[in-house]
């Protein structure tokens, strides 16, 4: 991660553009944070070029269906 980077706890945006947003989520990962933001970073408004073929997928569930007793222990660690 860059040394400037400086992913911090909490609700708030991120910048998925950023060169160093893999670096971030890995990082928060680290830390066992539910939520991250990028509001203290430098590097916040950081836009880098994104291709279509970047979000592509190719193999993937369209959606999970849940038991409403999973999905009620889910919402309760929401970072919303």
């Amino acid at each position: 991660m860059d040394p400037k980077a400086n992913p911090i706890p909490g609700t708030g945006e991120r910048n998925i553009y950023c060169p160093f947003y893999n670096h971030c989520l890995d990082y928060a990962v680290d830390q066992s944070w539910l939520c991250w933001n990028c509001s203290r970073c430098v590097h916040r408004l950081i836009r880098q070029s994104v291709s279509e073929q970047d979000y592509e997928i190719s193999e993937a569930v369209n959606y999970y269906e849940l038991p409403p007793n999973v999905a009620r222990e889910i919402g309760k660690d929401s970072c919303d």
